[in-house]
């Protein structure tokens, strides 16, 4: 699944090539794409017409944000993408849906699997769960359903400024969850999945078994920077492609290339030169270093 790297390559894409674009038609192949308004057809006629005023990025989502105010978001899910097809571009039996612009080109959503959605929602309403245990904010009868109650239980985002160490130590206290279930949980901080996960406790030198409330101040502030360099790395290489991850130019990332640990099992850590190892984590396959992320003697290993 594309993770806050991949989306974020997506929406900058996206940004650079069709903000400003009106859309003129839209074409919805796979009704089931279709979160929000329904019927399908509803949810064509509300776009056409419409000006993409701007391309953003929330959690593992796209938002296309129109001149109207309304929002666009587009989970890209297992096997989404959002691909720029110039004029002639032969037809792809994948497009789930296709929004066809003024100026001749196609913003198509290809989905091989079929588990994205996309979504069109009135503006406003963000705000970040502040909480592990807050109530979930309740919106009245008959409240349009606006774009921040798609993503209500989120956390905060991990490159945002105002995600610091101690904003993230506060996040810690009192939890007993592992670590690597922790990072992939998204309403304890958003974008984060099984790749950047492993990568970011690889670089802090975390064991994904250790628990978050064994983790002194020191460690915090590793976790915290590695968090964000690993994202940014992401970022900078356009993301890592496994299987359908491609920009909106239709290209995969870069990133695989240079990842540490994710998906090497057996390859020498390129830190001691030990195995990468492999365990199940919360039924997520997750790759360490033994030696370079240990265990404390008081934490239990699991049993196979």
């Amino acid at each position: 699944m594309p993770e806050l790297p991949e989306v974020e390559t997506v929406a900058r894409d996206l940004q650079r090539w069709v903000a400003g674009a009106q859309i003129v038609d839209v074409e919805v192949r796979w009704d089931r794409t279709i979160r929000h308004p329904q019927p399908p057809e509803r949810f064509a006629a509300e776009l056409r017409g419409a000006v993409i005023a701007g391309v953003g990025r929330r959690a593992k989502s796209v938002l296309l944000r129109l001149a109207d105010g309304r929002v666009m978001t587009v989970a890209l899910r297992m096997t989404g993408a959002l691909v720029v097809s110039a004029p002639g571009t032969s037809d792809d039996r994948y497009a789930r849906v296709v929004f066809r612009l003024a100026d001749g080109r196609e913003l198509r959503y290809r989905d091989v699997r079929k588990f994205g959605r996309i979504g069109l929602f009135e503006g406003g309403g963000f705000r970040v769960r502040r909480a592990r245990r807050a109530r979930p904010r309740i919106r009245e009868a008959g409240a349009p359903y606006r774009v921040g109650d798609v993503f209500a239980g989120h956390g905060p985002e991990p490159l945002s400024p105002s995600f610091s160490a101690r904003r993230l130590e506060e996040r810690l206290a009192g939890r007993s969850a592992r670590l690597k279930s922790l990072l992939l949980d998204q309403s304890f901080i958003a974008g984060v999945g099984n790749i950047y996960a492993d990568e970011a406790l690889w670089l802090a030198g975390l064991h994904p078994l250790r628990t978050a409330d064994t983790l002194n101040r020191d460690e915090v502030a590793r976790l915290h920077r590695s968090i964000r360099k690993v994202l940014r790395q992401g970022i900078t290489n356009r993301g890592a492609s496994f299987s359908d991850y491609v920009g909106a130019d239709g290209e995969p990332g870069e990133n695989a290339e240079r990842l540490a640990v994710y998906q090497r099992t057996g390859a020498p850590c390129l830190r001691c030169g030990r195995p990468i190892q492999r365990l199940v984590v919360g039924q997520r396959s997750t790759h360490f270093c033994p030696h370079c992320q240990p265990l404390p003697a008081a934490a239990e290993e699991p049993a196979p």
